[in-house]
């Protein structure tokens, strides 16, 4: 049977009717992602998967006798005959029973089925997805990664090894929205950024918008990361996982039935996992390294008899670098210095007969960060954020071409940065703002001819201190199939607009967020951007495509080096950017070889007054996520010895810098009496040296590339799976440079560097139960 087939809708006649219902596995739970097909005469005539509830609709159907399909990864496949009458609407309720070992021919019709329906279905946004296979193939430090896998998705740029912070074609990575189960979570990095806060045992797929998503979506300009947690099979089960990083467990199972019954739901659900890092643990013998980071994060899901899913995340995580507790009393640094994130989401969803939704959300979130020198007067910085939110989200579907989707949201941020020394305070920025988000959304399509998206989205911005602010983003993409719907033109444009910033400099390797809101210290940002590609597929192996776009920016913040301390909110200064490029995506979806080459042409700049000149006139220079050539290259296959390998080659042009020039001498004159000064240059007369600077970030880094590998085995014993895994990092010890140093009071002057990862091998060991 050929798949690449399945989705032509049957010719519309005189009387039609629809086939329409829900899927079940049989605890209760809703089943998403399955495939429903109905045939006539063993043809295939039309076909969809089940949204986010289980609900699934197909309309348009001609009279007669039908054999319906459901089949899904991990189930049963269930069929029945259909009769459908004149007018008529058939509603189901398909229960799927679980099925142990998977068939690779519905594994691969599936996967492959699933990929197709994503393409007819989506308008001109640009998503791409990850699921958690292959999160484990993309080699990561130490451990699989989720956002660090993201790099190697198309438009996405990472300027350091050092860093798994992220941009999206031409943004700051402050503008990324990510969300976990639907909550947003500020700055979710560990190490100062070398590596994500979320545990891949818990995570179930991982989706990028990185460009034209809809008006649902508000607070960021970039890209929108989406997280979803693993809410697990049913059945008791305990992942775990050893690396040179941390140790981890992921537990998960049902509450027994008497429980959830007298609760009023049919099954409920849960996965709590935690992790922790040891190397205080590993260095002690030979060295105090008091740091270490904790995770802990929880879902559970619950499912009503009537098929509401009610379901409650929660995460907390911690950084701790507590170098006061150091026994030797001639260490030369003693600080304490902890970061991390917190917050609790609320979830109820109602499904509508035939599709679409009620959907009420309540979470908070919070990040902090604190950094003490006691024996340096007491120095101390804090910085934190938070936000609260409630948010309603309706969906409907009048009819099989035409859905409407609206929602509003309230939220509440709030944040302070606070800098004290000495018991003085010379520093304590801060803030609270309210933002009423509502939209109103439609979606129109004639299957595998034309797909229409047009929304409008305003946001009511009320800070302290600042005025009220009003912003109105209409969003607008539309798609058009050729080629017998094998292929298709898009087009997206829209407005975005964001009100917080982060005031990190992006050009150190480590850093921490520090955040502000938008108001009297900071403008809102504001971005215009249109995108236009074309995409398709060829049979169900081969997905491509071309997309380019450009985007402005309007209110983007950098540091004022010249601030007046005795002035609160000139430590910024206002400025705008401009981004344009292209992406290419090529991806082999089926078969025991599979991956993809995605290469990304970027252009950034950005336009700020310049503090240190007089008159301030603009500079415009290319950020340091400019890097104008990106090329990944991933290729999962099975090797020897039942081994699967995961490759990932790296290959970018070099990231700008600023280049110092030449040096000078501060030359201290000494009195010598009579009104007179020394100016002799010997040694005690020459104070510090001063460095000239050419133009900002006119110069770049070398090329940079790196090939990465992973290998994992997967064994099968009588109580679970054992996997060893191995990842090798720079295997070819590529020698990448991170910065420069200029040591010009040397002769002759010598510029030396410091690099990125060498070659790095790390292992480890993951079981299931």
């Amino acid at each position: 049977m050929s798949f690449a087939l399945v989705f032509f809708a049957a010719p519309a006649v005189a009387q039609e009717a629809t086939v329409q219902g829900r899927v079940r596995d049989d605890e209760g739970a809703a089943v998403s992602g399955v495939l429903v097909t109905v045939a006539r005469d063993s043809a295939v005539v039309a076909g969809t998967d089940t949204d986010p509830l289980g609900s699934f609709r197909i309309s348009s159907l001609s009279l007669g006798t039908y054999t319906l399909r459901v089949f899904g990864l991990g189930y049963a496949e269930h069929t029945e005959q259909l009769v459908l009458e004149p007018e008529g609407t058939i509603n189901l309720e398909v229960v799927l029973a679980r099925q142990a070992i998977e068939l690779q021919g519905i594994s691969i019709e599936a996967a492959a089925t699933r990929e197709r329906m994503r393409f007819e279905e989506l308008g001109g946004a640009t998503v791409r997805e990850l699921n958690r296979a292959e999160l484990r193939a993309v080699p990561g430090v130490a451990e699989a990664d989720p956002i660090r896998a993201v790099e190697v998705l198309p438009g996405v740029v990472s300027t350091s090894d050092f860093s798994s912070s992220f941009h999206v074609r031409g943004g700051s990575q402050d503008q990324n929205l990510i969300l976990l189960d639907g909550v947003p979570i500020f700055s979710p990095f560990h190490l100062g950024g070398l590596f994500s806060v979320f545990n891949v045992d818990l995570i179930d797929r991982v989706e990028l918008q990185s460009g034209g998503f809809s008006a649902e979506h508000g607070g960021r300009v970039s890209s929108v990361l989406e997280i979803e947690s693993d809410a697990g099979e049913g059945p008791f089960r305990v992942d775990a996982g050893v690396s040179l990083l941390s140790s981890r467990a992921a537990v998960g199972g049902l509450v027994p039935s008497s429980v959830a019954s007298a609760l009023g739901q049919s099954s409920i659900r849960y996965r709590v996992s935690a992790r922790r890092s040891y190397f205080d643990v590993l260095a002690k013998p030979f060295l105090e390294f008091p740091y270490h980071l904790t995770d802990f994060q929880a879902l559970v899901e619950a499912w009503s008899p009537s098929g509401d899913r009610f379901s409650i995340t929660a995460y907390s995580g911690r950084d701790v670098l507590a170098l006061t507790s150091v026994d030797d009393p001639d260490f030369p640094l003693r600080l304490d210095w902890d970061w991390g994130n917190d917050l609790l989401g609320f979830r109820w969803t109602r499904p509508r007969a035939g599709g679409g939704s009620l959907d009420i959300r309540a979470n908070v979130s919070r990040y902090g960060t604190g950094l003490g020198f006691p024996d340096f007067a007491d120095t101390e910085f804090t910085s934190r954020i938070q936000q609260g939110q409630l948010r309603v989200d309706f969906d409907t579907r009048p009819t099989a071409q035409l859905s409407v989707q609206l929602g509003t949201s309230l939220e509440r941020l709030s944040y302070r940065n606070r800098f004290a020394t000495g018991g003085t305070v010379f520093g304590d920025g801060n803030g609270t703002g309210s933002l009423l988000g509502s939209y109103v959304q439609t979606r129109w399509s004639r299957p595998r001819e034309w797909l229409i998206v047009a929304g409008l989205r305003f946001d009511g911005w009320r800070p302290d201190p600042g005025a009220w602010i009003a912003a109105v983003s209409p969003r607008l993409a539309v798609k058009r199939f050729f080629a017998g719907g094998d292929a298709a033109f898009k087009v997206a444009a829209g407005r975005y607009t964001q009100f917080l910033h982060s005031v990190r400099d992006e050009e150190l390797p480590l850093g921490l967020d520090i955040w502000v809101l938008a108001g009297d210290r900071a403008p809102q940002v504001r971005s215009n951007q249109l995108q236009v590609g074309v995409e398709g597929y060829r049979d169900i192996d081969w997905f491509w495509s071309v997309e380019a776009y450009v985007r402005s920016f309007d209110g983007v913040v950098t540091l004022n080096l010249q601030d007046d301390p005795n002035t609160d909110l000139d430590d910024l200064l206002r400025g705008s950017g401009l981004s344009y490029g292209t992406d290419f995506l090529l991806r082999k979806e089926t078969g025991a070889l599979t991956g993809w080459v995605a290469l990304s042409l970027l252009k950034a700049e950005r336009t700020f007054p310049d503090p240190l000149a007089l008159g301030r006139p603009e500079v415009t220079y290319p950020p340091i996520f400019d890097r104008r050539v990106d090329l990944d290259v991933v290729v999962q296959l099975p090797v020897v010895w039942g081994w699967d390998a995961g490759f990932r080659w790296n290959f970018g042009t070099g990231i700008p810098y600023t280049r110092a020039t030449g040096s000078y001498a501060y030359f201290s004159p000494r009195f010598v009496g009579e009104g007179r000064l020394d100016w002799s240059d010997d040694d005690d007369a020459v104070g510090a040296y001063g460095v000239v600077l050419g133009d900002r970030n006119a110069e770049r880094y070398p090329i940079y590339h790196r090939l990465d590998v992973s290998l994992r085995r997967t064994s099968v014993k009588s109580w679970g799976t054992i996997t060893p895994y191995i990842n090798l990092l720079n295997v070819y010890n590529r020698r990448n440079p991170l910065f420069y140093f200029y040591e010009y009071d040397a002769t002759p002057p010598l510029r030396t560097g410091v690099s990125m990862f060498p070659l790095l091998p790390t292992f480890g060991l993951e079981a299931t139960f």
